[in-house]
């Protein structure tokens, strides 16, 4: 086999920055993952299959490139039997299990080289059985239309009708006439399906009237159509496994050179847990058929969340992290099902993207001699990686004219009142969201994670019973947040931290983001929290308040605890007011924060600690330190300095701190490591 690969110039010069689906390191791991599935171990060389190869669920929140990973896996595998279905699309359509069958049956069947052709003998009569129209009382008018539906000459499709009624010859008991008849067919055509079936059609009513093949498809039409609900989910598995038969049928006595591949999108609704329910139940360990299923979806579907379909990872969030620096590799939760879990984009995916809008923008390069480095770093700074904004943020840059310079491009772009912040906001929140909770999340995104947020009085006292819960349900949903998951939660934050990206989002529509922050100063000092206090006093724009603060706690905590400190308020928002906008340089704003200094009253330490707190606040955050700056909150501000033109203040007031305010050993020496971080550049 020999995929094609999508071009990164396929559909226009424009299309990568918008999509780059398959051509990131992320999706061509996937990929591999995918081909190492359809591709037997052998290379093709073993005349059966090895086994079935697990059903594999990738979950991945809104905005992360689920859909456009899959189509472009489709034309990757367009030279083998490939499917893409949408269960989102098929369900809006009320369609069944067995029509999803159906579908994929559709689409497997077209002959492709070097593969065996596939055909559904008894599947198909088993399908057009179900869709006629028959009633209980009219045994002979039921024959007549079923015979009718089924297209062609006896011929062609008697053999195959009486392949299905073998199942009734040793289920449901047949009478010994028909049962000799059966006899009478060639030996490879009986006995098939025998035992497992049995339980599944022991319970179809009117058993001693089935007389010939076309009563016993009339038996599986009334039970399909207007049975129970039972009686519906066991006919499905019937026709599941007719299907998986037929398929097996037509691999047999064939190379296996590849296998089929089923690509289904939004399964997380009903129709798609039960048509993932359907493959991983009716499949046979000891009859292995040639089907890879990946399946995607923005939650784990509520038809497997049960112990059996390794639900037992609720309360921890989904199963299958994907680790930074790793292949993708979904965790087994139980047999013949495989969890795995989409990451964001890293560093260098970003860049290669942010490379491309270089070339096609015809603009100088970025001032100095950052180039393409600082662009993909910053936007990878305001992004986090995260794929749907990362790709709307880099197409959106090339919309300015070419005399504007990358830092103000970027600073548009995301205004809280853009059209692409709008829409980034509407894409990647919950669709048609229950009364309330988007405001509630957009107050919320003013505390560093939802959890704080959830004990303000604001949610607490304020809020009616069913947004607490609806708000505390999205809380605990990972995907919901789009929380980074890289393992190390003292870095990522709490379960309940929210993407840098979505509550940068939420942020930017917030009315009165100092009215809030005030509020919630005002709380955490009524509960006697200092440092939450000087966290949203800083947010809001009270410097001397969250400076008091580091200054009052510097050398009574551990020198490692008060960086951390400092790490942690320097990543609390900017206002709009400190942020400033174009024309204005960060060492304007610096000075204006740093202003109130001229007042002699401010002692040397205080001073010194001011100016750190001030300039490390808008400059962008250096190449991180695990010691001091795993504070569990991952929000960055890129664009208060964006080409950090205040690191070397930064470097000094650290010297300053180490030589002139501390005369402790362990102190000096933690102070001058951190002042050797704003030495160079952080896109170096």
């Amino acid at each position: 086999m020999t995929p094609h690969r999508c071009g990164a110039d396929a559909g226009g010069s424009r299309l990568m920055p918008r999509d780059w689906a398959g051509e990131s390191e992320r999706d061509r791991s996937v990929q591999t993952y995918v081909e190492s599935l359809i591709l037997p171990g052998d290379g093709g060389r073993s005349r059966t299959a090895a086994g079935n190869q697990p059903v594999t669920l990738t979950l991945g929140p809104r905005g992360s490139g689920k859909t456009t990973l899959l189509r472009a896996l489709a034309a990757w595998a367009e030279t083998t039997p490939v499917v893409l279905l949408d269960l989102a699309e098929l369900s809006r359509q009320e369609k069944r299990p067995v029509d999803v069958l159906g579908a994929v049956a559709f689409g497997l069947e077209p002959r492709k080289k070097h593969v065996p052709r596939i055909s559904f003998r008894a599947f198909r009569p088993v399908c057009a059985a179900l869709a006629v129209e028959v009633t209980p009382e009219n045994r002979a008018g039921a024959r007549r239309r079923m015979a009718q539906a089924l297209a062609g000459p006896p011929s062609q499709w008697l053999a195959d009708v009486n392949q299905v009624a073998q199942i009734a010859a040793s289920m449901v008991g047949l009478p010994s006439a028909v049962t000799a008849a059966l006899q009478l067919l060639p030996l490879g055509e009986r006995g098939w399906m025998r035992g497992r079936l049995h339980r599944r059609l022991s319970g179809i009513r009117r058993a001693t009237a089935i007389t010939s093949a076309l009563d016993f498809l009339i038996e599986l039409n009334l039970a399909y159509n207007g049975g129970a609900g039972e009686d519906r989910r066991r006919t499905e598995r019937v026709v599941c496994e007719v299907f998986l038969r037929d398929l097996r049928q037509s691999y047999a006595r064939k190379h296996w050179a590849v296998r089929c591949l089923l690509l289904l999108d939004n399964v997380d609704n009903p129709l798609g847990g039960e048509v993932l329910r359907l493959f991983l139940e009716e499949r046979q360990p000891d009859a292995p058929d040639p089907l890879v299923v990946l399946a995607m979806a923005g939650s784990y579907p509520e038809r497997l969340q049960d112990v059996a379909f390794g639900w037992q990872h609720a309360g921890g969030g989904s199963p299958g992290e994907w680790a930074a620096g790793t292949a993708f590799d979904p965790r087994c939760v139980t047999d013949g099902l495989r969890v795995g879990r989409l990451r964001d984009l890293t560093r260098n995916e970003v860049e290669r993207q942010a490379e491309e809008i270089l070339r096609t923008a015809a603009a100088p390069a970025p001032r100095g001699d950052a180039g393409l480095r600082w662009l993909g770093w910053a936007v990878y700074e305001l992004t986090r990686g995260q794929p749907e904004g990362t790709a709307r943020v880099l197409a959106a840059l090339l919309d300015f004219d070419r005399t504007v310079a990358w830092e103000e491009r970027l600073r548009r772009t995301l205004e809280p009142s853009g059209g692409v912040v709008r829409e980034l906001l509407d894409r990647l929140l919950p669709i048609d969201p229950p009364e309330g909770l988007r405001r509630a999340l957009i107050r919320a995104a003013a505390a560093p994670d939802l959890a704080q947020a959830l004990a303000t009085r604001a949610l607490r006292d304020e809020a009616a019973d069913h947004l607490r819960t609806e708000f505390r349900s999205f809380c605990r949903d990972g995907l919901r947040t789009m929380h980074i998951g890289t393992g190390d939660e003292l870095a990522d934050g709490r379960p309940e931290t929210p993407h840098p990206l979505l509550r940068r989002l939420l942020l930017g529509a917030l009315d009165d983001p100092d009215a809030v922050h005030t509020a919630l100063r005002a709380e955490a000092l009524s509960r006697s929290e200092p440092r939450r206090a000087a966290y949203h006093a800083l947010a809001c724009g009270d410097l001397p308040a969250a400076a008091a603060y580091l200054d009052g706690i510097f050398e009574q905590v551990r020198p490692e605890e008060w960086c951390g400190e400092l790490c942690r308020l320097r990543r609390a928002p900017l206002p709009a007011h400190v942020g400033g906008g174009a024309g204005i340089t960060p060492w304007r704003r610096y000075e204006s924060l740093v202003h109130h200094l001229g007042d002699a009253a401010v002692g040397p330490r205080l001073r010194t600690v001011t100016r750190l707190l001030a300039a490390s606040w808008l400059g962008p955050e250096p190449v991180p330190d695990p010691a001091t700056d795993r504070v569990g909150d991952p929000y960055r501000e890129p664009l208060g300095d964006p080409y950090a033109s205040l690191y070397a203040e930064i470097n000094a007031r650290f010297h300053t701190l180490a030589t002139a305010h501390t005369e402790h050993v362990a102190w000096t020496a933690v102070l001058l490591d951190k002042a050797g971080q704003y030495d160079k550049e952080p896109w170096r």
